[in-house]
């Protein structure tokens, strides 16, 4: 009847035939117990469960166990917030002795969120084992961060009676404090652990690492990279290599590029698809065209598929060494596997216009626009450049003004382009023309402008406006670089200026440039 009523989930009857059960001087079965736990943990208050356990107890019930059984029915009932106030007496302090049990019970509250009362077990245990001890924190901790429950951890970890340095527990702090935006604090943990006399493994560095490149500092990122390279006895993974590539390649650092692909070459480690991407992404400008293109193709014979990006570097890095034909395959490949983006186009129609050929960057433009993009300012740019520099002014207008047309705002390069094209012709009514509309665009002008700005006005022999324009750099922040003066320097020697070209040219050598 017990049994009956319990799979009714009638708590009451179940309940009357459990006390008269025991009136009549027999005793509960483990089924019975089972039972009344779970109708209790859905239905009665702590005082009806303490009896329960009482009752298992007397029967000789495992403490383990009986934890156990509690748990999963206040878990299933959505009530584990009432366990502090069921486990009291001997069953509390066989919960504080008991390594097994402690560890159960911390688990579950803070799989629950009640890390209070994790921390309250954890402080008032009676056992000592430092090794197991660290392993809990560690398991709880984690499971704080798998949770995404990262505060909860952190709270944990600062109420730690032993903070001797563990690798394990501070790397995943590390993690921790990163994932949060704090990373002085996630910094401080690196640096404590790396002055300890722990060992750091591949692991920690990879953290320390991506620490580092979500902060921002790739400086300090390298210089974990530096140490991790006078550790022989470490061999970076395949995740630690593809961060390397990264982080080199977004400080410059080519040769450091360079080395380390041979170096993943002679590591034996096994490529997949990312890795193909990160390398040909992140080596386009460390590598000969030749072992970028024997990559791209291996690639593709091993089953792997290039992302959007990998295409568009392949198309740049062939468009740049005037490899059309291999171009113009990649651009066909992506576009039937629907990979091309306006990035694609941008890419091979920039490469056309370095190499003068106007007839195939208009075929492309128009292929672009079949395929449902449209003509985006970088391609006006592009066409702009290559129609003003071949001196077919015409065209260049037209292109202008369908540039305009099409409300596709100007950025600095359009500017500086027809300030170049401009001042090539030695037009400064519409040089002068295009820097009011440049400044009143809200853009003003950069370092580019300015330098352009100044070779326009040697060609027109206005070299007092040259130089007063390298004034009014200075005062608007930027500061001239060696292309300014050599640009200034030629305005005043074509203009027999001759004595201030010296000056400026002793000037340019005092500066370094």
């Amino acid at each position: 009847m017990i049994e009956g009523w319990g799979r009714a989930e009638n708590y009451k009857e179940a309940e009357w035939y459990y006390h008269e059960l025991k009136g009549l001087g027999f005793k509960p079965n483990s089924s019975n117990l089972y039972t009344m736990i779970h109708l209790q943990a859905k239905y009665a208050d702590e005082e009806d469960a303490a009896r329960i356990l009482d009752d298992m107890k007397k029967m000789g019930c495992q403490y383990s166990s009986v934890l156990g059984t509690l748990l999963q029915a206040y878990e299933r009932a959505g009530r584990i917030d009432r366990m502090p106030l069921i486990l009291k007496g001997s069953f509390y302090e066989h919960v504080l002795v008991n390594q097994t049990s402690c560890s159960i019970l911390v688990m579950a509250y803070v799989k629950h969120c009640l890390v209070d009362d994790a921390i309250k077990v954890l402080q008032e245990k009676h056992w000592k084992d430092i090794i197991f001890e660290d392993n809990l924190y560690h398991l709880v901790i984690c499971s704080c961060k798998e949770l995404g429950h990262l505060e909860n951890a952190v709270k944990i970890y600062n109420q730690m009676p032993n903070k001797k340095p563990n690798l394990h527990i501070m790397c995943t702090m590390i993690d921790i404090y990163s994932t949060l935006g704090r990373f002085s604090e996630a910094e401080n943990l690196y640096l404590e652990l790396k002055s300890s006399e722990i060992s750091l493994d591949m692991i920690a560095f990879s953290i320390a690492v991506r620490m580092y490149v979500k902060s921002g500092s790739l400086k300090d990122a390298c210089s974990v990279l530096e140490t991790l390279d006078e550790q022989k006895n470490i061999v970076p993974d395949i995740y630690l290599f593809r961060d390397m590539l990264r982080i080199y390649q977004q400080c410059g650092m080519l040769d450091k590029l360079r080395d380390l692909y041979y170096r993943i070459l002679k590591s034996g480690v096994t490529w997949d698809a990312e890795m193909y991407n990160c390398v040909i992404n992140c080596c386009s400008c460390a590598l000969p065209v030749d072992e970028l293109s024997r990559l791209f193709d291996e690639m593709l014979s091993r089953g792997f598929s290039p992302n959007t990006i990998t295409f568009n570097v392949m198309l740049d890095v062939y468009g740049k060494s005037r490899l059309f034909t291999k171009a113009r395959k990649v651009l066909w490949l992506a576009r039937k596997r629907g990979l091309v983006d306006a990035i694609s186009y941008n890419t091979i129609i920039a490469a056309y216009g370095q190499s003068k050929d106007i007839k195939k960057m208009l075929s492309t433009v128009r292929e672009m626009q079949f395929n449902g993009f449209s003509v985006s300012l970088e391609v006006y740019n592009c066409l702009l450049d290559s129609y003003g520099k071949e001196g077919q002014l015409e065209s260049f207008r037209n292109f202008l003004r369908r540039m305009k047309e099409s409300s596709c705002a100007s950025d600095h390069y359009t500017y500086n382009i027809m300030i170049n094209i401009y001042g090539e012709q030695g037009w400064i009514e519409e040089v002068a023309n295009v820097l009011t509309e440049l400044k009143e665009s809200g853009l003003g002008p950069d370092l580019c402008s300015y330098n352009t700005l100044i070779k326009a006005y040697g060609i027109a022999g206005m070299v007092e406006d040259a130089v007063v324009l390298v004034k009014e750099m200075r005062e608007n922040g930027i500061q001239p670089d060696r292309i300014t003066y050599t640009n200034l320097i030629n305005a005043l020697r074509k203009n027999d200026e001759f004595l201030e070209a010296v000056k400026w040219s002793l000037w340019m050598k005092q500066m370094g440039l």
